[in-house]
């Protein structure tokens, strides 16, 4: 029983030492957000809704950066939003209403370096997906920000396609 209780006690120490990983490191910067275009909630507060929206991105770019080398680095400092869709109010409520003009946009500047922390590529972007509403894509019912996921997926597999490990 004892013997038990130890390996217990011993797996759940193992787990929460930090996990090493050799896998592609995202830091993303949400630079000035008051100041984006369109980061508007509709029917919670301003402040968790941002919060929640820049989660979402960041886990999405996280995500994403799993298909580069081992050690590469990616910095991507993003200077404004505007999300799919307008915020106006329904018959009770405001709610996001998703219109082919509301594309979504979104402003960055990135930084790419190796796993020697050489720098392979830096750019500013201007993103936009004005035939957002055209593609077949299987999460939008059913995925937040599916929009904006797929766009930033789209710009992310054009910009380092030579550098995926998946290809």
């Amino acid at each position: 029983m004892k013997v038990t209780q130890l390996t217990l006690l011993f797996s759940a120490a193992l787990l929460m030492l930090p996990q090493v990983s050799n896998a592609a490191d995202v830091q993303v910067e949400w630079t000035n957000p008051d100041e984006y275009r369109d980061v508007r909630a509709a029917n919670e507060s301003k402040k968790r809704f941002r919060e929640r929206t820049f989660k979402k991105l960041d886990e999405h770019f996280s995500d994403l950066v799993a298909d580069l080398p081992k050690d590469y680095q990616l910095v991507v400092k993003v200077t404004d939003v505007d999300l799919a869709g307008n915020v106006e109010f329904g018959r009770t409520q405001q709610i996001r209403i998703v219109r082919q003009i509301h594309f979504p946009r979104m402003d960055l500047e990135y930084q790419l370096f190796d796993a020697n922390k050489q720098l392979v590529s830096a750019e500013k972007v201007k993103l936009k997906d004005m035939s957002f509403l055209s593609h077949i894509n299987s999460r939008a019912d059913s995925e937040t920000l599916s929009h904006e996921k797929y766009m930033i997926e789209q710009w992310f597999n054009r910009t380092f396609k030579e550098h995926l490990t998946n290809s």
